[in-house]
């Protein structure tokens, strides 16, 4: 017998809080997308989160997003925070679009790696 997950990566797990674990140290906040819209979100994070690795060590990588109807567009607030033996990195960032500012805010926090390391 099959078990159909109705777009669900079955490969990650869905907390009862919001949070979906990606691997063992990416954890998404809030993002309840579209099948299709967290395929790149996923793909985005997962970028990211190898080029970090290269940087430094890092225990936990935590992606918050926070949506708000403005108009007849919602408006996305990132909050990223990746936990290091060095300390944790943020960064936060608002943008229409969703994709560009989930990459901006990671490119923040890879930049604070670079920099740190």
């Amino acid at each position: 017998m099959e078990v159909e997950t109705k777009g669900r990566d079955p490969n990650s797990r869905d907390n009862n809080d919001g949070e979906l674990k990606l691997g063992g140290n990416i954890v998404l906040v809030g993002f309840s997308l579209d099948p299709a819209e967290m395929i790149v979100v996923k793909k985005i994070v997962g970028h990211y989160a190898k080029k970090i690795s290269e940087q430094t060590d890092y225990s936990e990588l935590k992606v918050r997003l926070k949506q708000s109807k403005k108009a007849k567009s919602f408006l996305h607030e990132l909050d990223v925070n990746v936990n290091t033996s060095g300390g944790i990195l943020t960064s936060s960032k608002e943008d229409k679009n969703l994709y560009s500012g989930l990459s901006d805010a990671l490119e923040k926090v890879y930049n604070q790696a670079i920099h740190k390391s």
